[in-house]
């Protein structure tokens, strides 16, 4: 099998010639060019692309993007304005050291912007990308977050959102509804669209919200929005990638088809036994600690063939990836990986 012979089979639930190993287009792309990824290639690693088929314009709305060098660092400003006035966000160095929103005039501003944001299918633009893509890269729709994990981990931060939640409710509210109206919309574009398997880039983390919040603010939307993929012939897969523990019970309830960036601790706090109890039926595609890169190799490749027995013994309904940091010794690392997993063909 290809590397997309065995993804298309790993999300039909049926059992490719062995469990899968892919890595995130934007952990790779730091050192693409480097020929060593090619025989990795030829092992049967795969590359994920995410990308939209849909876009959007904003009516009334000017954002200004400029970034400077100052002292060895590089400083990003943007500005985004309308007539409901203007919010602000930089970064250092590529992080984020200030969110757009901070005050209730913020979130005003922001629902303003979003009300004001038409979003609208780019079919075509996708196809284009993905029919460009080399034969071990695998184009996935995304679908972006639901409205709380927008506000949380895009538009607040976790610090400033913990306190917005209490302090300013009825700003917290006004703008999930907004977002939720965009997020339907975006839903039906998805659904209409190109594509088998759809990601919803949560990067929920149950520490952070808890599951009296989950219950209020996520599950509702996927219980909306997910039939409406499923109607159209897709799954829907969750970029799950911390603890989970305390909402397991609704996760299993949920109408989610796939656990995305899955991980066992200590980053998480289920193993993918437990994992696999709690949801028997889900797909996991398990990212591998970074910490379990530096191990022996005697010892990784031990790590991985356990978790293959923990998650898939039936060898199906497991893959594996690169999703949240970059291995700095892949050419030995990665390698590793994949004759164990070579060891699961049938």
């Amino acid at each position: 099998m290809t590397i997309r012979e065995r993804i298309d089979a790993f999300w039909s639930g049926e059992r490719p010639d062995c469990i899968p190993y892919t890595i995130y287009w934007n952990e790779w792309r730091h050192t693409a060019d480097d020929p060593a990824w090619h025989e990795l290639y030829r092992q049967g690693l795969g590359v994920t692309w995410y990308l939209r088929s849909f876009t959007s314009t904003v009516r009334d709305v000017v954002t200004e993007d400029v970034t400077v060098e100052e002292g060895g660092s590089k400083l990003r400003r943007q500005v985004r304005r309308s007539p409901a006035g203007e919010i602000v966000t930089t970064w250092e160095d590529g992080w984020r050291q200030k969110y757009f929103l901070e005050t209730p005039e913020d979130y005003r501003v922001l629902t303003d912007i979003i009300e004001r944001t038409t979003v609208v299918p780019a079919y075509e633009d996708y196809r284009a990308k993905a029919e460009a893509l080399p034969p071990w890269g695998i184009a996935i729709p995304e679908l972006w977050r639901t409205p709380l994990q927008q506000i949380q981990v895009d538009f607040a931060g976790l610090e400033n959102f913990s306190y917005h939640l209490i302090e300013y409710e009825e700003e917290v509210r006004a703008l999930y509804d907004a977002l939720l109206r965009q997020f339907r919309r975006i839903t039906e574009i998805v659904a209409a669209g190109p594509g088998r398997y759809v990601s919803n880039l949560e990067n929920f983390m149950a520490n952070t919200l808890g599951p009296d919040r989950f219950r209020e603010f996520i599950v509702p939307v996927y219980e909306e929005c997910f039939p409406v993929l499923h109607a159209a012939g897709k799954l829907v897969g969750c970029h799950y990638d911390g603890q989970l523990a305390v909402c397991r019970d609704l996760i299993a309830r949920a109408p989610i088809d796939l656990i995305e960036s899955l991980t066992p601790p200590p980053e998480g706090d289920l193993t993918l036994a437990q994992a696999r109890a709690a949801w028997p039926d889900k797909l996991f595609w398990s990212n591998l600690n970074v910490s379990c890169y530096e191990l022996p190799p005697a010892e990784l490749r031990e790590l991985v063939l356990q978790r293959v027995a923990e998650a898939a013994p039936d060898g199906r309904r497991l893959a594996f990836e690169v999703s949240e940091q970059y291995p700095a010794n892949w050419k030995q690392s990665m390698p590793v990986v994949l004759a164990a997993l070579q060891e699961t063909r049938r």
